[in-house]
């Protein structure tokens, strides 16, 4: 399934306007990383606040950085189809690639979590409300994840292929 994912890309007329475009690739960096500063940045105070840092913040409050992180987000989904399109061998069998794939799930099933559990309840939160256990844990998970995922990203271009790559 994986080497039909990868020939699909490889033959697909949107590779090759990536492949021959000298520039594009640059301006997707670019891009990729202003989605990162916004997702990445938005997050910190959102999670280091659910985390019980930052208490002269009301909690309610940093929901007003949500849409900035799901901008960031967006962007980074993006370029990063748009960067697999462009090289899906390199990507498909790179395990840094696959792990930071399963680590943006557990983000997101992280996120559900805040939204499902604590979103609701944040807005009855003062800054003197002291976080619930299950908004630590939310909040550390969520830092933790990130930081991994943004990691992974850099590391992908050093990291060859794993063993069941077939190659």
């Amino acid at each position: 399934m994986l080497q039909s994912i990868v020939s699909f890309a490889a033959d697909s007329a949107l590779n090759q306007w990536i492949v021959s475009e000298y520039w594009l690739w640059p301006v997707l960096e670019i891009f990729h990383f202003i989605g990162l500063s916004l997702l990445f940045g938005g997050l910190i105070v959102i999670d280091l606040r659910l985390a019980g840092y930052f208490r002269i913040l009301n909690p309610s409050a940093t929901h007003k950085l949500l849409p900035l992180v799901l901008i960031g987000f967006t962007l980074n989904f993006i370029t990063g189809i748009l960067f697999f399109y462009g090289d899906p061998a390199t990507y498909a069998y790179n395990a840094v690639f696959q792990l930071k794939m399963m680590l943006i799930l557990l983000a997101g099933l992280n996120a559900m979590l805040y939204y499902w559990k604590l979103h609701p309840v944040m807005n009855a939160w003062n800054a003197d409300t002291i976080s619930p256990p299950i908004a630590k844990a939310v909040a550390y998970t969520s830092l933790s994840v990130w930081t991994i995922v943004l990691l992974c990203g850099r590391l992908i271009p050093f990291i060859g292929e794993y063993s069941g790559s077939g190659n």
